[in-house]
């Protein structure tokens, strides 16, 4: 560990050890980076995104509540209608003429359920397409949550919904047709959706969308910053878009090709400060 990373470990330190964390500190020492040993980061964003309280007196009692919270979350709507829960003294409910499972009815529970699987479907793929290898993932939890990783529970697990579901992954088929038009008319939502709707998380490799994020999550007008590091992602590859025809420059900008985000988020800081 060089010298300069053992002082800015030390300087984050100080910031959380505070009794009433100091914000605008904390938000200027995140917008560099944010060290990823001892759980600094998780700690910060939950600063940075409202989720903690700046009193630090507080946060035992907090997260103990926001735990209770989710997992009363769970056991209300990861549960299959119909299926009984022995522990809440509930017998299992017939399938009846007014609520079945091909009851077409918006205010039915076995529709809602369905779409939800939906949902969990994709976040279920979206989960899959991280980095399983890297550390940031293996680490076990604190405080795992029994509902979904014990498969004899009481409550339908959320990967059984997944495998459930009437859509499966394998049969869902991308669409790379993209646009065929060879004119020069490249709107800017045929890229910045993607850009802005998914925080650039798919643009560049996770831990650089982590360290994106750190800068993103420290500024006090994230999203708004977030548009700068696009117009900067834009005016590094301005030589290239101007050579290129249409085709070309939809390749450039549907898979962008710098990958230092160090020189990107330097650009957006200059068009911060100039603007």
């Amino acid at each position: 560990m060089s010298h300069l990373h053992k002082h800015k470990m030390s300087k984050f330190k100080v910031a959380l050890s505070e009794e009433s964390i100091d914000l605008k500190a904390l938000r200027e020492l995140c917008f560099s980076g944010i060290p990823f040993e001892g759980g600094i980061r998780a700690l910060c964003w939950k600063i940075l995104l409202n989720y903690l309280p700046l009193d630090q007196t507080l946060w035992d009692s907090f997260l103990k509540k926001q735990r209770e919270v989710y997992s009363q979350f769970l056991k209300e709507m990861i549960i299959q209608p119909g299926i009984a829960k022995a522990n809440l003294g509930l017998s299992r409910e017939d399938v009846t003429m007014e609520d079945h499972p091909l009851n077409p009815n918006p205010d039915s529970r076995w529709n809602t359920y369905f779409k939800d699987n939906e949902v969990l479907l994709q976040i279920d793929k979206d989960v899959r397409r991280l980095y399983p290898d890297m550390a940031f993932f293996q680490r076990p939890t604190e405080y795992p949550c029994q509902l979904i990783l014990d498969p004899q529970n009481d409550y339908e697990t959320l990967r059984r919904r997944v495998e459930q579901t009437t859509l499966k992954a394998q049969t869902v088929n991308r669409n790379r047709s993209g646009v065929t038009n060879q004119e020069q008319n490249i709107k800017p939502q045929y890229f910045t959706f993607r850009w802005l709707t998914l925080l650039l998380s798919q643009e560049f490799l996770l831990p650089d969308v982590i360290r994106i994020w750190d800068t993103l999550f420290s500024d006090q007008d994230r999203f708004h910053f977030l548009i700068l590091v696009c117009c900067a992602m834009l005016i590094l590859i301005r030589d290239h878009l101007l050579a290129g025809d249409f085709t070309i420059n939809m390749r450039l900008l549907q898979d962008y090709p710098i990958s230092d985000v160090h020189t990107i988020l330097t650009k957006a800081k200059e068009l911060q400060d100039n603007s």
